[in-house]
């Protein structure tokens, strides 16, 4: 209980014996802009860019060198040749008939396969094939962020940072300040 009648007498002592005070004041005053400087940063603009590419490719064009054989013809030939051999190989009814059908069939294949290997490139069409590519460009800016102008007001020289753009020799309103404290 002492030490709290002890605080309190100390802090009334403290109070009674004066205060302390501050005072501050702001007037606006008149200042001359002696330079400008732009602050910037570096940013990383990233533009999306579609772009049309396109390609032109010859194209081979095949044709026959020559007459092409004829499919109804060597179905004819080897129907009878695969006749005359399943006749010759069996003694049984419709074996000349199996061997004409599997010899017409072998006849076919063989005109076809000798058309394909007939055939050759005579020319060529050029053709032109597009597809659309997508990238995204980058590019590294300067973006303004604001100034720093550099002020005569009442004879001092101080330097401000604001958003606003001022030119050289203009005048502008600036807000002064003055604070005012006991030690």
């Amino acid at each position: 209980m002492n030490k709290a009648i002890y605080f309190s007498a100390t802090a009334l002592i403290f109070l009674s014996s004066g205060s302390v005070s501050a005072n501050t004041s702001s007037e606006t005053v008149l200042g001359d802009v002696i330079s400008v400087i732009e602050r910037t940063r570096e940013v990383i603009r990233q533009t999306p860019l579609t772009e049309r590419v396109c390609e032109d490719k010859d194209v081979p064009v095949y044709g026959s060198s020559g007459q092409q054989k004829n499919d109804l013809g060597s179905m004819i030939i080897g129907g009878i040749i695969g006749s005359a051999i399943g006749n010759k190989m069996s003694d049984s009814e419709g074996a000349g008939a199996a061997g004409t059908v599997a010899g017409a069939i072998i006849g076919k294949t063989t005109a076809d396969e000798a058309n394909k290997k007939s055939q050759e490139i005579v020319g060529y069409n050029r053709t032109r094939s597009c597809k659309n590519v997508k990238t995204v460009t980058q590019e590294t800016i300067q973006e303004v962020i604001g100034y720093r102008l550099t002020i005569n007001v009442d004879g001092n020289i101080i330097d401000i940072n604001t958003q606003t753009k001022y030119l050289p020799g203009s005048q502008i309103m600036v807000t002064k300040t003055t604070n005012y404290s006991v030690q």
